[in-house]
């Protein structure tokens, strides 16, 4: 784990990035991301390891198998100081508004600390060709 005393500004911590994610009951990753209510904020430090930093209240935006477009770029806005946002699903036209703001749209049904073991990984991968 990381200090939590230390900042949680990721311009001061090198290898630390936040991670959303859509949680229902804060242990698990089980809501689709326009039916989100909430998503829990973690800053992931590949050398030191995680913290928990808050849990960041939205709007839902899903509209049964649609979303107004100016919703969803106040949805995915709040989410700017975030390299990922994960859900249990993610539509494409989240996926689509994420990327636009350079944050990786990730499905990763499951506990939250899997969810982060997984990120972690994959981010250590990206790292091997950037």
């Amino acid at each position: 784990m990381a200090d939590p005393e230390k900042t949680h500004d990721v311009k001061d911590l090198k290898n630390a990035y936040r991670v959303a994610f859509a949680s229902s009951d804060g242990e698990n990753v089980d809501v689709h991301y326009g039916k989100a209510d909430q998503f829990l904020i973690y800053l992931i430090n590949d050398e030191e390891g995680f913290d928990f930093i808050e849990k960041r209240v939205v709007t839902p935006v899903c509209l049964e198998r649609s979303h107004e477009e100016k919703a969803m770029e106040r949805s995915t806005s709040k989410f700017r100081d975030c390299k990922y946002v994960v859900a249990s699903r993610i539509g494409n036209g989240a996926t689509a508004s994420l990327s636009a703001r350079g944050i990786t749209a990730m499905e990763l049904p499951g506990s939250v600390e899997e969810g982060i073991l997984k990120i972690w990984k994959y981010n250590q991968v990206q790292g091997l060709f950037g």
